[in-house]
């Protein structure tokens, strides 16, 4: 767990570096599973999943600010140990989940960091409960170290004209994630 909360602190300045620079794509493609990105020199693989119920703490954030908040949020995540302050959790795994956009990746959205539960019928004061709507999900799988790995992944997400939902975007670090040894991230785009 240690490892995974050094990890995670590393990662917004990066990616929020990587996001004011990015050039973004606006054509509209209809992927496939296992379809080549072009230029982005990633893959993903199409997946349909069913409704999910969420509790986490919840940042209202945008692209240009995330950089300074982020990092707080994660500490105040960590410190206070709100992972197990969550009632009904699914597993061990982090979500890192992006929501309610106000439009597209360039305006104000929620960013929360929480678990999977099997009921919202007990959130705590202080946390939020979220239902990730079913839907069909574009997933890219980091490869590399981390966070570079996931740097490249949410690129080739802005750069690849897919047809976002803007409803819940989702990372996914499994409980035995480990930025040296397993630095695997999923990262779940909804879709049109």
């Amino acid at each position: 767990m240690k490892s995974m909360i050094r990890a995670l602190f590393l990662l917004p300045a990066a990616l929020t570096t990587v996001a004011l620079q990015a050039e973004i794509g606006k054509t509209d493609i209809t992927p496939s599973v296992m379809e080549q990105q072009k230029g982005s020199g990633m893959t993903y693989t199409i997946e349909k999943q069913d409704k999910k119920f969420f509790i986490g703490l919840e940042l209202r954030t945008n692209n240009q600010e995330c950089s300074m908040a982020m990092p707080a949020h994660k500490e105040r995540f960590f410190n206070e140990n709100i992972l197990a302050k969550i009632p009904n959790k699914i597993n061990g795994t982090i979500y890192a989940l992006y929501t309610d956009y106000e439009g597209d990746f360039t305006g104000p959205y929620s960013w929360i960091l929480g678990c999977e539960v099997s009921s919202l019928d007990n959130v705590p004061a202080g946390l939020v409960g979220k239902i990730i709507p079913e839907s069909k999900y574009a997933v890219f799988t980091t490869e590399g170290a981390f966070p570079q790995g996931l740097i490249a992944a949410w690129q080739a997400i802005w750069k690849s004209g897919l047809s976002r939902s803007y409803t819940s975007d989702f990372e996914v670090y499994r409980a035995d994630f480990n930025p040296q040894t397993n630095p695997e991230v999923k990262v779940y785009i909804a879709v049109d």
